[in-house]
């Protein structure tokens, strides 16, 4: 039987559901989902494997125009999974046309074999799909399909259509796991989400996450984890914490109740907030923080 194994980057603009369909793709909750824009910051790898195939994915934050060092850092992490991509999926909003434009542009942009997957296609009317579809056939791509990420709807066929294109290749990575991050990562994430989430206005997006100690106790205890949510200024500081510490104790206890789910077992969650002036125009800061640095700034 052949084995067909390699490398699929996720890319699109801000906001198209690229995570939501690589959690759909995996069946797992790997990454952060929000209604809000630019919830990917970096690269993320799932892996989806069965009996004749394994498709590592490559979550990719949104491509946008940058403001300022770490949007920079973002389209650096997307743009060079390009460079390490077998195939190349370009997920559009259907109901967007901005995002449909970015599509007619992207497809003369890479040489890889490349798929586009019109995402929300709930959100077009039935009669109006056909016309939808003769735009973007023979375009360039080698399949269009289009998909409910949300719901799983057309999510299969899409899966099937991109193990079908893989290079014959044994298993990349062993076929029980599920992406090459530690499970800092995804903690962290949860938190991050959690502030996505929850604090209003621009406040959430100059949240970062580190995660400082993580301890798994024997005989049942709580699985220990202490995390320290940086902000850029003092008075999100004093929005994260809120009255009386109101607010972080919400952030902690919706967080707590994520990582639980997704460590199948009991945490004790300590969230502390600190000021870390303007890191997201800091590359140092960046670095600290585990983001990849742009080059012509390192």
């Amino acid at each position: 039987m052949t084995f067909r194994a390699g490398f699929v980057a996720i890319v699109g603009l801000p906001n198209v559901g690229k995570s939501t369909l690589l959690n759909a793709f995996l069946g797992e909750r790997l990454a952060a989902v929000t209604p809000r824009a630019q919830t990917t910051q970096r690269r993320l790898l799932g892996i989806h494997s069965d009996e004749t195939s394994q498709v590592v994915f490559i979550d990719t934050p949104g491509l946008l125009e940058p403001r300022y060092t770490l949007h920079r850092s973002m389209r650096e992490e997307a743009l060079s999974a390009l460079e390490d991509a077998d195939l190349v999926l370009a997920v559009a909003d259907a109901g967007f046309e901005p995002s449909l434009d970015w599509a007619d542009e992207f497809v003369h942009s890479v040489r890889v074999p490349k798929l586009l997957c019109l995402n929300k296609i709930d959100r077009v009317e039935v009669s109006g799909r056909e016309a939808l579809w003769a735009r973007f056939a023979g375009g360039g791509w080698d399949g269009v399909y289009g998909t409910f990420a949300t719901k799983g709807e057309g999510v299969p066929e899409l899966l099937e259509a991109l193990c079908a294109r893989l290079p014959e290749s044994p298993p990349l990575y062993p076929v029980d796991e599920l992406s090459d991050a530690p499970v800092r990562h995804f903690v962290a994430e949860m938190i991050r989400e959690t502030c996505l989430e929850e604090l209003a206005d621009e406040v959430p997006y100059a949240v970062a996450v580190r995660i400082e100690e993580f301890r798994v106790r024997k005989r049942g205890r709580p699985t220990y984890i202490e995390a320290l949510i940086h902000v850029e200024k003092e008075s999100q500081k004093g929005i994260v914490v809120g009255a009386g510490g109101r607010t972080i104790r919400k952030l902690g206890s919706r967080s707590r109740r994520k990582i639980e789910r997704f460590l199948g077992g009991q945490v004790y969650l300590q969230l502390r907030v600190k000021v870390l002036p303007n890191w997201r125009r800091k590359t140092h800061h960046l670095r600290v923080l585990g983001f990849r640095v742009p080059a012509r700034e390192s």
